[in-house]
């Protein structure tokens, strides 16, 4: 495969003699600044040189699927695109007389390398960055951003009418006389007939598991697609959080409190200059704190060794902060309630007894464990029914004081959060630039682990455009394209 990719730069050699090429362009930037050969040895054990049809090389395949999140172009629209453009040709190593792949290739591709592989591309291409001194890693900026889902979200009772549908059509297709039995029980309950939303989402309930309990006294239940689709339907019925058949992964999520999303979230971690080190994506309903761990620990299996961390107020969880400091990294995260909360409110602690004093005098009566960490502290009913601070101090549905106590909030914190701050706001250019240029705002496939193919090509272009700067300006500016070196002979 690379005598062949070799004997394709001979024929763009050429082809840059004759001035086909533009004198100054991103991608011949990018094509000196990064060797993509570790495709090659990454891929090795997904082919065989002795069975099969010879494939087409799989650097050759990632340089076109890399083209196509540069330039933001579907699958379709980059094997269009080489077609006549040569210097996309040129950079995807593809001589003049040479097929071009289809659509399905790069989709089956993209699929046989897989989330795990991909990961290691990235890491590959980190490795590389860091060998060619493009990378500082002195710092390890974390965030999470939402990536929109590929499928419209649908309520409950929508999802039931839509899964009734599906089951009769998987019927049908298996047993056509039993399906035209079941057609009244897969039609939806007249909305007029209920006074509200529950009612009307409970008849929906009954009637998907009645029509579930006919398909199962018949025959047809054991045919593989009624199967399928009936544990579609009984997820939705088990409200196991889906809001779409055609992505049941995808979950809705919160990007900030009145401003939801229905679709993934990317965690990423990059250093102090935007370079991305590691990248995960989870659910939309993920917490940003359930990517964390696994980002440090990539960023680490790489060899490197960030002394300080900074991330938002997401972040800020003392078990976070206690395995970063185990780990000989500096967090710097800044709180989510506003620091000396409780003493500022007149509260205080009586560290011999263990108990918290309201600004009344009264005392804290018990104390339970909560899921973030640290305790909720509760005072006495009976006091507080009575107390002259009662109406500033309870919310409407308080009938006694309750307050959120972390022991370490304030261990873990070091110096100099506006300035890490300050360093935090890279990671934020980097979102910009992914969804803005490369269409990483939304999905373009459905279903986690093809959103997660799809982040970390995006990773990879981002990488290299900026490998592609470093390069360029440590050699200065060149008057035209540097010519490939041709094959020995």
């Amino acid at each position: 495969m690379l005598g062949r990719l070799d004997r394709q730069r001979n024929f763009f050699d050429e082809l840059l003699f004759d001035h086909m090429l533009p004198a100054e362009h991103p991608l011949l930037d990018i094509d000196r600044a990064v060797d993509f050969s570790f495709v090659e040895e990454e891929t090795a054990d997904r082919y065989s040189a002795d069975q099969g049809r010879p494939s087409y090389p799989p650097e050759q395949l990632v340089r076109i699927l890399f083209l196509a999140v540069w330039a933001n172009l579907s699958d379709v629209q980059v094997c269009q695109q080489l077609r006549y453009n040569v210097l996309y040709r040129y950079f995807c190593r593809l001589g003049w007389k040479d097929a071009i792949p289809d659509d399905t290739t790069l989709v089956r591709f993209r699929q046989r390398l897989g989330e795990e592989r991909w990961q290691r591309l990235l890491q590959r291409l980190v490795e590389q960055a860091r060998a060619k001194g493009c990378l500082k890693g002195r710092w390890l900026v974390m965030d999470s951003s939402p990536v929109v889902a590929h499928a419209a979200a649908r309520t409950r009772v929508q999802l039931l009418r839509e899964g009734r549908q599906r089951l009769l059509q998987a019927v049908r297709q298996a047993a056509p006389p039993v399906a035209k039995e079941l057609e009244a029980l897969a039609e939806p309950v007249p909305d007029a007939t209920y006074e509200d939303q529950d009612q009307l989402l409970k008849a929906e309930q009954e009637r998907t598991e009645a029509l579930l309990a006919a398909i199962t006294s018949r025959q047809a239940a054991q045919a593989p697609a009624v199967r399928r689709v009936r544990k579609q339907v009984e997820r939705v019925l088990k409200d196991e959080r889906v809001a779409s058949y055609a992505d049941p992964e995808a979950r809705w999520g919160h990007q900030r409190r009145k401003k939801p999303f229905f679709g993934y979230k990317m965690h990423l971690a990059t250093d102090e200059t935007g370079f991305v080190l590691a990248a995960t994506v989870t659910a939309g309903n993920a917490s940003d704190l359930e990517g964390a761990p696994a980002l440090v620990k990539q960023a680490r299996a790489q060899g490197l060794r960030p002394r300080r961390l900074v991330a938002d107020k997401a972040y800020d969880a003392s078990g976070l902060r206690q395995d970063l400091v185990r780990q000989g990294i500096r967090p710097y995260i800044p709180q989510r309630t506003q620091r000396q909360r409780l003493p500022k409110q007149g509260f205080t602690y009586d560290q011999r007894r263990r108990q918290w004093i309201c600004p009344e005098g009264h005392r804290s009566i018990g104390q339970s464990p909560h899921q973030r960490g640290g305790w909720l502290v509760y005072f006495s009913e009976r006091a507080c029914r009575v107390c002259p601070r009662a109406g500033s101090c309870l919310s409407r549905s308080q009938t006694r004081k309750v307050l959120y106590w972390h022991p370490g909030t304030e261990a873990n914190r070091p110096r100099g959060l506006k300035r890490a701050l300050r360093v935090r706001k890279v990671i934020e250019r980097t979102f910009g630039e992914a969804k803005q240029w490369h269409g990483l705002g939304r999905s373009r496939y459905r279903g986690r682990e093809r959103t997660a193919i799809q982040v970390l090509l995006t990773c990879l272009v981002l990488n290299a455009k900026k490998m592609a700067c470093r390069f360029k300006d440590a050699r200065g500016h060149r008057k035209g394209p540097r010519l490939p070196e041709r094959a020995a002979a």
